[in-house]
């Protein structure tokens, strides 16, 4: 049994049908877009490390996917027929009904349309879990609401926008279906694809602005939206009222650990332990601790940009002297319309209204506020990058967080957020140890439960690490690494040439390539170094956090994404806790790998919802609040 904690990454702390075969038309609605039947469907469909055939399945035909796992995104891509293309313009959601044919779960994605954009691509996607056995459907908007302006607005700087759609609906031309990171042979089932919902058209009258005075969306009412600045007023008062009746839940000690359970050794701070063959976090009183929290508790993540987006706002704040303080400039943006434009024009909406709510003092009333909320609601933690201010008032446990800025990267490695550390070179080791220095107040600190150390690295798919390492220059650290091991294995360059496939003519003209083998003859090589990469990453990041903190947990890299037994088990030998952040409705089949027995935490998840004025509802859709 393993400990799951969990951090919410809430960013806001206050506040069926018989297959036709005929493509939808503008002009007139027909709901099947692809049906398993139809003559030629076969030759419509691209598989991609899978094999496709069309099988009768309860009296109906279906597309039947089967892969080996030896691919990650084994699947394939249905296209239109080049005669007959299809018309999606004006369609709402396109669904999928598919079914897991196979002995395993599996996740089953869908695609729709290959917009160039690869973030608007995602946008066009989606996917669900299957047990073996099991049917579910796959829908996929292609608007962010079931309403559309035309002609559009094309606003920017949003994940999703009311009123836009998500891609070219008449450039949709192709269905893609694969497994979600394969690990092994399986198969699932296409059903069928059908159309559902027109969208309604509106005019662009009267639009624009759209963000009250507030930071609200404008346009629309629901329970708890401020309509006036008195409303912050009673609203505090009914929480304070809520806070007294409510202050802490039962059984807590100062730190949140459960006195009504078993006493343990008290060390004077946060440590493991296993207890009735389960794993737990003991408090530095010596009682058992669940995990619960929110991350990103500070008021910095309010931050709006203004800049090139003025027409959208109401008022902007500019124009009052007393908010004057809280414009302010943007000075990140990994993607989207402020990545070329740092810094940017912003006004933080969250910090001018808890002034509303506040007054002058409102940064000490927010801090008051977020302890008293966290006791009363039963949460104990101060998530991943939270207030620095709020963690060193010593009223609830909170986790540090050290980013390792500053290191060579892997040129030839690939990633959403970054390319890979080079661990092997010199400067890494140098820049985890600077990097470290910024978290030394919470060095020694007993609220402090432990440090994440990175985020969401770009470990890619088993091996991946060690194709972009020979994707490098020849002085690549990581490459002169590689090569030496290789050496050690291989007696000379024919040898490696035999077993990769390759023509190098030298360890030195290997060294000058950049164009990888082919993954199957080398795997075995590829996914070794794979591991090494792995294993120092991990041994440095822990010899150095143990002199920075001995007496704080290495709290891992929380892993995203596709992750593999062999960076599992190198993590597993250096941290104290292995970290996931988790945007899935379930955790039930996470595991280690088999023989590895550590705490496990779920560092993000969330499920957002549109009934409250978002558009976009994040990562994992909620049908309400």
């Amino acid at each position: 049994m393993r400990l799951f904690l969990l951090f919410s990454s809430c960013w806001l702390f206050f506040f069926a049908c018989e297959p036709s075969g005929i493509p939808y038309s503008s002009s007139k609605w027909q709901n099947v877009l692809i049906n398993p039947a139809t003559p030629g469907m076969v030759e419509q469909i691209k598989a991609n490390a899978a094999t496709c055939s069309v099988v009768e399945k309860d009296e109906k035909s279906a597309l039947w996917i089967s892969y080996d796992g030896t691919s990650s995104k084994p699947g394939i891509t249905i296209t239109a027929p080049a005669a007959a293309p299809w018309d999606l313009r004006g369609v709402h959601k396109v669904v999928a009904e598919v079914s897991n044919s196979g002995s395993a779960p599996q996740q089953v994605e869908m695609y729709v349309g290959n917009d160039p954009d690869g973030l608007v691509r995602w946008y066009c996607s989606d996917y669900i879990d299957l047990a073996p056995g099991e049917t579910g459907k796959i829908t996929v908007p292609l608007a962010w609401t079931p309403w559309i302006h035309e002609p559009q607005l094309g606003l920017v700087g949003m994940r999703g926008a009311p009123g836009q759609l998500k891609t070219d609906q008449a450039a949709i031309q192709s269905i893609k279906f694969n497994a979600r990171y394969a690990d092994g042979a399986n198969e699932f089932l296409v059903h069928a694809v059908y159309l559902e919902d027109t969208l309604e058209v509106r005019d662009t009258t009267g639009f624009l602005p759209f963000i009250d005075v507030y930071g609200q969306y404008q346009h629309r009412n629901w329970p708890t939206k401020i309509q006036q600045n008195e409303d912050f007023t009673s609203r505090n008062q009914a929480e304070l009222e809520d806070l007294d009746n409510f202050p802490v839940g039962p059984e807590r000690d100062e730190y949140g650990g459960w006195v009504g359970g078993p006493k343990l050794e008290a060390t004077g701070f946060f440590r493991t332990e296993k207890v009735n063959e389960k794993w737990w976090l003991v408090d530095p009183l010596g009682y058992l601790f669940w995990s619960t929290g929110l991350n990103c508790v500070q008021t910095g993540f309010g931050l709006t940009g203004t800049e090139g987006r003025e027409a959208y706002f109401a008022e902007l704040p500019a124009l009052r002297a007393s908010l004057a303080p809280f414009y302010d400039q943007g000075r990140w943006a990994s993607h989207g319309f402020y990545q070329d434009k740092v810094p940017f024009d912003a006004f933080n909406y969250y910090e001018a209204n808890l002034f509303r709510k506040f007054g002058p003092e409102w940064q000490a009333a927010y801090l008051d506020r977020i302890h008293a909320r966290f006791k009363s609601w039963g949460m104990t933690t101060l998530g991943n990058v939270s207030d620095p201010a709020a963690r060193s008032q010593q009223q609830t446990p909170y986790v540090g967080t050290v980013w390792i800025r500053g290191t060579p990267k892997i040129a030839g490695a690939t990633g959403f957020w970054g390319k890979f550390h080079d661990v092997f070179s010199p400067a890494f080791k140098q820049a985890v140890r600077a990097s470290m220095e910024s978290q030394r107040a919470g060095a020694d600190d007993p609220w402090c439960i432990g440090f994440f150390v990175d985020n969401e690295l770009s470990w890619g798919t088993l091996g991946s690490l060690s194709v972009g390492v020979l994707r490098s220059p020849a002085e690549q650290p990581a490459k002169v690494a590689m090569i030496a091991a290789l050496r050690d294995r291989y007696a000379n360059i024919n040898q490696l040439n035999a077993t990769w496939g390759t023509d190098h003519a030298s360890w030195a003209a290997l060294a000058q390539s950049t164009s990888p083998p082919d993954f199957a003859s080398a795997k075995e090589d590829l996914i070794s170094f794979h591991a090494v990469i792995a294993d120092h990453y991990f041994k440095i990041i822990h010899e150095e956090l143990e002199r920075l903190a001995p007496n704080h947990l290495y709290l891992g890299c929380r892993f995203a994404w596709a992750n593999d037994d062999v960076t599992l088990r190198a993590a597993a030998k250096y941290c104290d806790v292995i970290s996931f952040n988790k945007y899935e409705y379930s955790v039930e089949a996470l595991a280690l790998p088999t023989g590895v027995d550590k705490p496990t935490m779920i560092g993000e998840f969330h499920f957002g919802a549109t009934d409250r004025g978002h558009v976009h509802p994040g990562v994992k859709l909620a049908d309400d609040q």
